[in-house]
């Protein structure tokens, strides 16, 4: 994928993380309340936000839990570094099982009260499997973008 592509990319990954984290910014930018009912509106869409499993700071928090901003803060950190590391090819579906294996465990020993949620550990196995699930993303684009190539 071309680097154009890549840093587009990257861009609309880094909209969307401001966009959840918009609450915090208000303080600096009072027009930023313009989006805040939007906003809140639309992450309601992709996530549960349950008031205890956001993030936190004075009276701002988060428009998505915490695990959710891992996956996102994941797949950002991995755009970042596709801007100067080409990606393989290579995306067998067992690495994206592996890295969804420690969310989905959490979330069992969580629901079976073997122990207390904790909003790191979500943080940690979100932003591993956001991390790993850019991947997926990546090759599926850059498919599109091939396909519609020869498409011409």
């Amino acid at each position: 994928m071309k680097f154009a592509y890549r840093f587009f990319l990257f861009t609309l990954i880094l909209l969307w993380c401001i966009g959840f984290l918009i609450e915090f910014l208000v303080p600096y930018i009072n027009e930023a309340t313009i989006f805040v009912p939007f906003l809140k509106k639309t992450y309601s869409l992709v996530c549960h936000q349950e008031t205890q499993k956001l993030f936190a700071f004075g009276d701002a928090h988060s428009y998505v839990c915490v695990r959710c901003c891992g996956i996102y803060f994941g797949v950002l950190l991995s755009s970042f570094i596709s801007l100067f590391i080409l990606i393989p090819n290579k995306t067998k579906i067992t690495y994206l099982f592996f890295a969804s294996l420690p969310m989905l465990l959490d979330i069992l020993f969580v629901g079976f009260n073997l122990y207390n949620y904790s909003k790191l550990i979500s943080f940690t196995t979100g932003l591993l499997l956001g991390s790993v699930g850019f991947f997926y993303l990546y090759k599926g684009l850059e498919d599109l973008i091939s396909e519609l190539k020869q498409g011409k």
